[in-house]
C-alpha cells in the first residue's frame, strides 16, 4: 500500500503541532534535555456517530466531526480511520497515486488550542492572502501557505477545537473547487 503525499503532509502537520505544544509546555515548566517521544496513533474502538438526518445525493457524513459535506460529481471521497489524535477525510480527483486535486480536512478532537492554532497558522500563510472565513456557521481564517508543501488552507474553530481544510495543489482552479465544497459543509448542532 502506497502512502499518498497528502497523508504524509497531514501526519507532519499533526506531528509538528504536537511537538510545538509539547515544546511550549516544556519551556514553561522545565529545561531538561529529555527526548520527545511521539505516541503511535491507533484507531479508536468508539463507533462513529450516525447522521441526525437523511443524507442528500452525493453527501457524506463524518461522524467524529459531526460534519456533512457534498462530494462533487466525479470525485472520490475517503476517510482515514479515526484515532484519538486526529480525524481526516479527503475528496480527490485524478490518478490515485498523484491526484490533480485534493481537498482534505484534519480535526484533532483532543487538542484544545483553537486561538493559538489560528495565530500559528497565520504565521505560515502569505500575509497578503489571509482573510476571515466562515464554514458551516463557524468562524476562522483562510490563506495561502507558501513553500514546498504550498496549499490553500481554511481553519475554523468548532467547540474550541480547530478544523483545518486544505487544498492541494494550490492553484486558483483548485481553490474555486474547494470554495464550492466549503459552501456545502454543515454540522450537527
Amino acid at each position: 500500500m502506497k502512502i499518498k503525499p497528502i497523508t504524509i503532509v497531514a501526519i507532519a502537520i499533526i506531528a509538528f503541532g504536537g511537538i510545538y505544544l509539547y515544546s511550549q509546555k516544556r519551556t514553561t515548566s522545565s529545561t531538561s534535555n529529555e527526548p520527545i517521544i511521539l505516541q503511535e496513533s491507533k484507531p479508536t474502538d468508539i463507533p462513529e456517530p450516525l447522521p441526525n438526518r437523511p443524507l442528500k445525493e452525493g453527501e457524506k457524513f463524518v461522524g467524529s466531526m459531526g460534519l456533512y459535506v457534498t462530494v462533487p460529481e466525479g470525485m472520490n471521497f475517503r476517510q482515514d480511520p479515526a484515532t484519538e489524535h486526529a480525524v481526516n477525510f479527503y475528496i480527490e480527483s485524478g490518478p490515485q497515486e498523484k491526484p490533480t486535486y485534493q481537498f482534505y480536512a484534519i480535526y484533532q478532537p483532543n487538542t484544545n488550542m483553537a486561538e493559538k492554532g489560528l495565530e500559528q497558522a497565520k504565521k505560515e500563510m502569505d500575509p497578503k492572502t489571509i482573510k476571515e472565513a466562515v464554514v458551516g456557521g463557524y468562524k476562522g481564517i483562510e490563506g495561502l501557505v507558501a513553500g514546498p508543501k504550498g496549499r490553500y488552507q481554511t481553519m475554523v474553530i468548532k467547540d474550541d477545537r480547530l478544523i483545518s481544510f486544505s487544498t492541494y495543489p494550490a492553484t486558483e482552479e483548485n481553490k474555486e473547487i474547494s470554495d464550492n465544497i466549503l459552501l456545502t459543509i454543515s454540522f450537527d448542532k
